[in-house]
């Protein structure tokens, strides 16, 4: 993806894929190229995220959980000789509190993403003043 989205001509020849010299437009306008935020909890996700990623994503954590997990994630981070500086951190929580917003980010969690629970619009529409509370109590 990083040659699709930064070449004029990109191809690719890899274990499982083959990618003939082609073309993809429009580039993106993030420069080098999009984000790869990378998810997963197992050690190998990890270790792909420090090794590839311009970030990491967790689902569904608590602070507690997190914080497990960023730790494994900077001994990945530092076997690929990378820091968190400039690695954003995305967590999507158990639970979102005017509490664990700060605990998430005493931690260094840069973006939480708040699970709505439902993509009807009568159920987010219900959620929005809880939402707007959290998003008043992170600024």
């Amino acid at each position: 993806m990083s040659a699709l989205w930064t070449e004029p001509v990109a191809s690719f020849q890899g274990r499982h894929v083959k990618l003939a010299p082609c073309r993809m437009d429009p580039k993106p306008v993030q420069k080098p190229h999009v984000p790869i935020i990378v998810g997963g909890h197992a050690p190998r996700s990890l270790r792909r995220a420090a090794e590839l990623g311009n970030g990491w994503y967790g689902f569904a954590l608590t602070p507690e959980l997190t914080a497990g997990v960023l730790a494994n994630l900077d001994r990945a981070l530092a076997a690929a000789g990378r820091s968190r500086a400039g690695f954003e951190i995305v967590v999507t929580p158990q639970q979102a509190s005017p509490e664990t917003l700060g605990a998430f980010a005493d931690l260094g969690v840069d973006r939480l993403v708040v699970q709505l629970g439902s993509q009807r619009a009568d159920a987010v529409e219900r959620r929005l003043p809880e939402l707007e509370r959290l998003a008043r109590a992170a600024s």
